[in-house]
C-alpha cells in the first residue's frame, strides 16, 4: 500500500538527527573532532531528508498515476 508514512518518518528522523548535530555544532570549539563529526553527520542528514522527499514525490506520482488508470 502507498501511504507515504515511511517517507514522513524518514524525513522526521533526518530533521531531528539535523536539530542535534547543528546544536553540537553550535556548541562545541570549531575544528574540535565532536564539531567536525557532527557537520559530516549534519551532511548525512540532509541526504537522508532528500532521498526520504524523493521517494515521497515518487509515491505521489505512482497515487497519481494509478487515479489516472481508473478514472
Amino acid at each position: 500500500m502507498i501511504d507515504g508514512s515511511t517517507s514522513l518518518a524518514g524525513i522526521q528522523k533526518g530533521m531531528t538527527s539535523m536539530r542535534q548535530q547543528a546544536h553540537t555544532v553550535a556548541t562545541e570549539n570549531a575544528g574540535s573532532r565532536e564539531s567536525m563529526g557532527a557537520q559530516v553527520g549534519m551532511i548525512a542528514s540532509q541526504n537522508q531528508i532528500e532521498a526520504s522527499v524523493k521517494t515521497l514525490q515518487a509515491e505521489d506520482r505512482m497515487i497519481g498515476s494509478l487515479l489516472d488508470v481508473r478514472a
